[in-house]
């Protein structure tokens, strides 16, 4: 199985890749999803597909959602399992084609877990050609010799050829599971170098985003494209162990014909270095790892601007070829801002740098995709603020189970409102006790819990009870213990999955007294708290 592991930093000689070319054809934004049958390579077989789920933050109420984009949930593609599968094998030598999440069964794979990924993309937007080289490193966790292993890889893109440690491997593409079988089995805890080379049309993934919208690969407006998804959206591009609880580091190489530009994760290195002619190259490097969701490429018409946090973190925004880009602008304006003050709370910035993708699209939900987040078009200043507070509770410390989603949502729903407090001196108990007397009888409202609330619930009332939840914790706990609690679980946990639980009981260690019955009834029940938790400190009468 996958353990919990501290951040590794990608290493300053990471490979440089070589790029290569396909053809096909793409969506636009409002396009098909990706679905059905496409024609296999090689020693490979392709078969039909469809599905995800996923969340993050959505567009205030009476805004409307993209038809085409918000298909509803449905289940993960899956090569033909529908109950949850071991990480940890079952001694036969064959990498499970689940990492263990029982919300996402076929989610991520088993056998062995990955320690970077550097892509090097070739990509035409005028016709969605694209073709890649995928190198991952990483070593085997299977307890006995590893004789095949899985990736994540929608059937839209096919794999034509694929080594493991310089040697030829077979390869079978199933769906979205591409099974890889070595040429001889890898011993426990070796070292592992794939590289896959592929290419195709990149399409979305119906319902990759819950029932928020698709995820994967969509097609901008202005004929650009846009990796984009939570729970799926890495292997609409990419070869991935597509699930949280197996972060890496992320390097990609893109090269796109003159005009167009690039942008992804972390610090660009290379910018139209040894491109062919016609053509533009950019290297971006995200040093620290992240899940795979977290990843983001974005090629488009775009400007940029550029500066510094009072910490000297670079900020890059990225801001599309639409007529809001002076409120984008503004908006981004603020990053420095926010990150000071999440900073005074929550301790250092994680990263290397730090921006926004401000894409004018129409897409149902913005994303923290790791140090630029994605917006759409109906952004404000609640959703930066939100998004960036991800970058420490979701980018740097990771949910193991998706089942545990509070512990990003409910938090980064909950610092807008400390932002607000600092810069508009909102009154933070009267908002709360305003909201609590809309929605205290409302039983529909506390009927989803705030933990393990099933597959396809993630996305919901994180967002509107989360909030109160916390306030109401900190109400409990006073100020200068839930203030500690908030810095001290991101000190002790940065780089690694946590779950609920572990917040839980940290958080009554913290407190030094049991809140178990206090966190229980906010966040685990399905009902009002009962009154002698309802109104805690200064929030009674």
């Amino acid at each position: 199985m996958i353990t919990h592991r501290r951040r590794r930093r990608l290493s300053a000689t990471a490979l440089a890749l070589a790029t290569l070319s396909a053809a096909a054809c793409s969506p636009s934004l409002s396009g098909s999803p990706a679905r059905g049958t496409t024609s296999g390579s090689a020693g490979s077989t392709v078969s039909s597909t469809s599905a995800g789920a996923g969340g993050i933050t959505t567009p205030p109420s009476g805004l409307p959602l993209t038809s085409s984009d918000s298909p509803g949930i449905s289940t993960r593609p899956t090569a033909g399992s529908s109950t949850a599968t071991s990480s940890a094998g079952d001694g036969s030598g064959i990498g499970a084609d689940g990492i263990g999440d029982p919300y996402y069964p076929t989610a991520g794979n088993g056998g062995y877990q990955v320690d970077g990924y550097d892509l090097a993309i070739t990509y035409d937007p005028e016709t969605n050609d694209f073709s890649g080289t995928a190198t991952i490193t990483g070593s085997v966790t299977e307890a006995v010799d590893l004789r095949r292993f899985n990736f994540d890889l929608q059937p839209t893109l096919e794999a034509s050829a694929v080594t493991v440690n310089g040697e030829a491997a077979t390869v079978e593409h199933d769906g979205a599971e591409l099974m890889v079988t070595p040429a001889s089995p890898l011993a426990p805890e070796s070292k592992l170098t794939i590289v896959v080379e592929y290419g195709g049309s990149p399409e979305l993934i119906e319902g990759g985003t819950a029932n928020l919208g698709d995820g994967g690969w969509y097609r901008t407006q202005s004929g650009g494209a846009l990796a984009l998804g939570e729970p799926f959206s890495a292997s609409a591009w990419y070869p991935a162990n597509e699930h949280p609880s197996d972060p890496a580091t992320f390097a990609v190489t893109v090269t796109v014909p003159d005009g167009w530009d690039v942008i992804s994760n972390g610090i660009e290195q290379q910018s139209n270095g040894g491109a062919p002619a016609g053509m533009t190259t950019s290297r971006w490097v995200q040093a620290e790892e992240i899940p795979t969701y977290l990843t983001t490429l974005y090629i488009d018409k775009f400007t940029t601007t550029t500066g510094t946090t009072s910490a000297g973190i670079p900020i890059v925004n990225a801001f599309a070829p639409v007529s809001d880009v002076a409120r984008y602008e503004a908006l981004s304006k603020d990053t420095g801002a926010i990150i000071d003050l999440l900073t005074t709370y929550l301790g250092e910035y994680p990263f290397d740098s730090v921006g926004g993708i401000y894409t004018g699209e129409a897409i149902p939900f913005a994303l923290e995709t790791a140090t630029r987040p994605v917006y759409a078009n109906w952004v404000d200043e609640d959703t930066v603020v939100h998004e960036l507070a991800h970058q420490w509770f979701g980018d740097d410390v990771f949910v193991k189970t998706w089942s545990d989603i509070c512990l990003n949502e409910c938090f980064a729903s909950y610092l807008p409102w400390i932002w607000f407090a600092d810069t508009e001196n909102r009154d933070l108990d009267a908002v709360w006790k305003a909201q609590m007397a809309t929605v205290a009888r409302d039983s529909q409202f506390w009927s989803s819990p705030l933990v393990d609330m099933g597959a396809g619930n993630e996305f919901s009332a994180v967002y509107t009870r989360g909030p109160l939840a916390l306030h109401a914790l900190r109400a409990e706990m006073g100020d200068d213990k839930f203030f500690q609690m908030l810095k001290g679980w991101i000190a002790d946990n940065r780089g690694r999955n946590a779950t609920f639980d572990e917040w839980a009981a940290y958080t009554s260690q913290v407190a030094g007294t049991d809140l178990t019955d206090f966190i229980d009834a906010w966040f685990r029940g399905t009902t009002v708290p009962a009154q002698e938790f309802r109104y805690p400190g200064n929030l009674g009468g």
